[in-house]
């Protein structure tokens, strides 16, 4: 469906789906570079917003309508077939092009380009990345996958470096060309677009394939990657890069980086997870392989205050602290449930799935995470790209943790429930932790003390 194009030629440009988080970011690096931007999106939001801020015509409803002026029309993976604009630009015969191949028309606008995949760990890696390149001078253009505490999901620069996240979903990743990749890890998500994990493996091969890559030795599954250039890192295994003597803090982790068996620097980060700290080592590898001082690395890391919906704190409800976090797989679960030290029996937890096709092939992976935390609710699915599916659905969930004898676990189907079990648990809790990439974080924002 989609052609070469050349960006210059065209003024008008139209997104099904602006409002995403990557369409969005698309949409700002035209409007800063002067292009006339309009797009479609189902509800208002916070970016939505942003977008007419800047000189972004937005129509909150999908219409054939909505195409007057445009030339070219980028979609995402989400956006079905039959949508009216979709089918109204084929018809019209515009340049049609899917989200990742137009950021791939974009990325070869520079010089360096670094993308950064994974199951888990993008955003918060790739934001990372960019804080430490901004320090430096590097003035790199960024695309992010999440908000950025500094520049949200994203920033123009001048400078000859170009940093994304990479997408694994659908394939996406493969429609980029970039020179160098970081491979956080591999993990059994996306498994309705791959089958399998040789599959899924297969994929990276061929994404990291003539790139310098940077890869996590102590994840089995990236660990066998091979490309011509790779550079390796770990806490556990022999790698370029290591972290030793590992401090846990209050804020977060404190290491010493290894490079080759040799100690380079202490680095005390301010964002808690054992998770982050593999993710600082990858930052590491990738700016000691630009000759980044080592100093501005070590600066940039111990500044870092991550990004929004990662152990992020949104206030209170009813003078109970309210954390949030984007994790929605198991194993993103089980980090975050870690960093906080929920068995403390003072958190309750908040689990909203993300979508139904994941739930049901996880479903028992997601019975084992949560049957050993104390307080939790499920808040119910958030269905994404999806059509309704009773077999992956909240309440299939709710009732297999139920099943394992889960005994302080409710359902919520609707904000005010959700309110109300909140609750029920004052005076026994001190904060709650708020888990999944869907609307349950704008939700609960709605409930925070003073918002209503």
């Amino acid at each position: 469906m989609s052609k070469t194009v050349n960006l210059s030629e065209f003024t008008n440009f139209h997104f099904i789906g602006i409002g995403g988080i990557s369409m969005s970011a698309l949409a700002k690096f035209l409007l800063a570079n002067g292009k006339m931007v309009s797009g479609s999106d189902s509800v208002k939001s916070d970016m939505t917003l942003e977008l007419e801020k800047l000189g972004a015509k937005i129509f909150y409803k999908h219409s054939a309508s909505n195409l007057k002026k445009a030339q070219i029309v980028v979609y995402s993976s989400a956006i079905s077939k039959d949508n009216p604009e979709l089918k109204k630009a084929i018809k019209k015969n515009l340049t049609v092009i899917k989200r990742s191949e137009f950021l791939s028309h974009v990325l070869c606008k520079y010089k360096y380009r670094i993308a950064i995949c994974g199951s888990h760990g993008k955003t918060t890696a790739t934001a990372m990345v960019s804080e430490v390149f901004i320090l430096a001078g590097l003035d790199p253009t960024v695309f992010l996958g999440g908000e950025s505490v500094r520049f949200s999901n994203f920033k123009l620069g001048k400078g000859e470096f170009v940093i994304t996240e990479a997408c694994e979903y659908k394939k996406n990743f493969l429609d980029l060309k970039v020179t160098d990749t970081i491979v956080l890890n591999i993990d059994n998500d996306h498994l309705d677009s791959y089958g399998d994990m040789a599959s899924m493996k297969n994929a990276f091969n061929e994404f990291i394939s003539n790139t310098v890559a940077v890869i996590n030795n102590d994840d089995k599954e990236s660990k066998v990657l091979h490309t011509s250039c790779i550079m390796t890192f770990a806490i556990n295994s022999d790698a370029t890069y290591t972290a030793k003597k590992l401090v846990r803090n209050k804020k977060g982790y404190s290491f010493t980086v290894y490079k080759n068996r040799k100690p380079i620097t202490r680095i005390n980060l301010s964002v808690i997870g054992r998770h982050n700290v593999y993710n600082a080592l990858a930052c590491f590898a990738i700016c000691d392989k630009y000759r980044i001082n080592h100093n501005i690395i070590k600066s940039a890391l111990e500044n870092f205050s991550g990004v929004k919906r990662r152990n992020e704190f949104l206030g209170y409800i009813s003078g109970i602290e309210v954390f949030a976090d984007y994790a929605h797989h198991p194993k993103e679960i089980t980090a975050s449930l870690s960093a906080f030290n929920i068995n403390d029996g003072e958190t309750l937890v908040v689990f909203q799935p993300h979508t139904y096709s994941r739930t049901q092939i996880l479903l028992q992976d997601f019975v084992s995470v949560f049957k050993t935390v104390e307080n939790l609710v499920i808040y119910k699915t958030y269905s994404a790209r999806e059509k309704f599916n009773s077999s992956g659905d909240a309440t299939v969930l709710f009732e297999e943790l139920i099943n394992a004898g889960v005994k302080n676990c409710t359902y919520a189907h609707t904000d005010m429930q959700l309110k109300n079990q909140i609750l029920e648990f004052k005076g026994q809790i001190k904060r709650v932790l708020v888990l999944g990439a869907g609307d349950v974080y704008e939700r609960v924002k709605n409930l925070i003390d003073g918002n209503r």
